[in-house]
């Protein structure tokens, strides 16, 4: 079962007051008493203590319903109470996180996704069967990050830095922050989630072209708690209802293809079935286009990304160059290539990007993105991370950078591994943004200007869950060639090769409207995170194309078989 973080609702800061409120939960009571003693007593002979420890606790029921052509494929409800355990040895100065250096206990070797992970503990209000399970977790962690500190020193004592050392953990001011519980879902198999994406699957009876048609609906409820050494306090629930939209088919030469929407759940949980059903009909009609689609061709010049594909191509750039966290040590880990770009241009002039945890929608649509409080216990907070093209910060956890000593609220980790700076709601604007009108015309100028004959227009890209800087870029599933007379036309299997982040201070231009693409992010751990990207139309002054190269596996020999609308 996975967690997604979703939008939080009834939520409320209660400050000073928070603690003796919170003090009542019997869970909070559990996680506190055991924190104290940890923070007391816990030491091994030769040994340095704990200097900072917290726990997160979280409750979570998923529901999810999947539903083919117009029935039901499975309806399954998922809940469990999970502990998360963060405890660092040493100092502010050099401990034992951000590392990739495995400890050995017991003959076992252990990363930190091995203990920085979720671990089931009892969902019964019983604080000592509670406090049970974080004794036993606290107890393996500790000496996990003794042995890793020492592998760390050990490995550091063989090397001359070649930069300036930066602290290992941030001196910031720990959240005391609480909302009103939310109670988990008491779903069944007979709701109105469940008949309403039967009725929407069944829209892809009627289309020939579509082999496979299907509708999920996923409905979270989270309840986090938090308490750290440093005076943290959290209780934050959540709510996330996502209903999925897909369909595939087979073109006639075997190229698989397919479409994908997805809505979420209007503020007071139900879906908008009227939209569901158009946006299943919009991507089947798609579907059944692109199947008689031309196959696109190899092209090396002006891009535009229109629409979803517009914030697909800027959360694939920039999702994950704007983290400021550095590489765990002991790897050859993802290091930013902006990290040495800080004060320097990275976007045209006209351009900013800021990451706001704490905005619910943009433009009516809800973002997934939001949070109150980070994966270590700091308030969140808007961030202005690129201003007039210029980079001023990046998005940070409790782990400082060269430049950058403190967090401002983005440290995410799901429940695994070392937080790590990733954006929640981020958000690329332009000052002098286009009509559609001028933005098109703009593109045919560059074509012109390049000696072309056609350009490219991309409207959505395959979804995608980790961004890679450019490094791999998602197919295009709609792609259309411009003529030089306007004319557009529908083209398939366009390919994108890779694009460096420098390729963004090369945009010539970009749209007036923005689009909302909302992602579930992979962790590093593997937990998955909410992420939404708002973005304007984006032109690109050279982008390479590939047509496809792959063989297909043949189509079926016999056409589907004829199914008729459902009543």
């Amino acid at each position: 079962m996975t967690y997604r973080w979703a939008i939080p609702f009834l939520a409320v800061p209660l400050l000073g007051a928070a603690e003796p409120a919170a003090s009542s939960d019997p869970v909070i009571l559990a996680m506190k008493q055991e924190l104290g003693r940890t923070m007391k007593e816990l030491r091994l002979p030769d040994a340095a203590p704990p200097y900072y420890a917290s726990y997160w606790v979280l409750d979570a029921a998923e529901h999810t319903i999947e539903t083919s052509l117009g029935t039901v494929v499975s309806d399954t409800l998922n809940a469990g109470r999970f502990a998360r355990v963060e405890l660092r040895v040493g100092s502010p100065e050099y401990d034992n996180s951000n590392s990739d250096i495995a400890a050995e206990l017991g003959g076992m070797s252990f990363s930190e996704s091995d203990l920085l992970s979720p671990q089931r503990v009892p969902r019964d209000e019983d604080p000592l069967s509670l406090r049970r399970a974080l004794w036993l977790v606290t107890d393996l962690s500790y000496k996990q990050a003794v042995e890793k500190l020492e592998r760390k020193r050990a490995d550091k004592q063989t090397e001359i830095a070649a930069r300036s050392e930066v602290p290992s953990f941030s001196d910031d001011r720990a959240a005391v922050y609480v909302a009103e519980s939310a109670p988990l879902p008491a779903l069944t198999a007979k709701n109105a989630a469940s008949a309403a994406a039967v009725r929407v699957s069944a829209i892809f009876r009627t289309v020939p072209e579509v082999q496979r048609g299907d509708v999920r609906v996923r409905e979270t409820t989270v309840q986090r708690r938090f308490v750290s050494s440093d005076g943290g306090l959290v209780v934050e629930p959540s709510h996330l209802g996502v209903m999925e939209i897909a369909c595939s088919g087979q073109a006639g030469d075997g190229m698989p293809l397919r479409r994908f929407s997805f809505l979420p759940a209007k503020k007071d949980g139900t879906f908008d079935e009227n939209a569901a059903k158009a946006e299943a009909s919009r991507v089947a009609r798609e579907l059944a286009a692109l199947v008689h689609a031309p196959v696109a061709e190899d092209y090396v010049g002006p891009v535009l990304f229109e629409g979803r594909a517009a914030a697909q191509i800027a959360f694939e750039l920039l999702g994950a160059s704007l983290s400021g966290t550095p590489p765990p040590e002991g790897s050859e880990g993802f290091e930013s290539p902006l990290a040495r770009r800080l004060g320097k241009r990275v976007l045209p002039k006209d351009f900013s990007v800021v990451d706001d945890p704490t905005l619910a929608v943009f433009d009516g649509v809800p973002l997934l993105g939001t949070y109150h409080v980070d994966d270590e216990g700091i308030v969140a907070g808007k961030t202005t991370l690129v201003e007039n093209g210029l980079l001023r910060t990046f998005l940070m956890s409790r782990t400082p950078r060269e430049g950058v000593s403190r967090s401002n609220g983005h440290g995410r980790s799901g429940l695994v591994g070392w937080a790590r700076g990733a954006p929640s709601n981020l958000i690329l604007s332009a000052k002098q943004g286009l009509s559609k009108q001028a933005l098109h015309a703009r593109l045919l100028a560059a074509v012109r200007e390049e000696g072309e004959s056609y350009g490219l227009i991309v409207t959505e890209l395959d979804p995608s869950t980790s961004p890679s800087s450019g490094a791999v870029i998602p197919p295009a599933q709609l792609a259309y060639k411009v003529g030089l007379d306007g004319t557009e036309t529908l083209v398939r299997g366009a390919e994108l090769a890779t694009m460096n982040v420098r390729a963004l201070r090369g945009i010539l231009a970009a749209g007036r409207a923005q689009a909302v693409y909302g992602v579930v992010s992979e962790t590093r751990g593997g937990l998955d995170i909410g992420t939404s990207v708002v973005a304007p139309a984006l032109l690109f002054e050279n982008v390479e194309v590939h047509g496809p190269t792959a063989p297909n596996k043949r189509p079926p020999v016999v056409p589907r078989p004829e199914i008729p609308p459902k009543r």
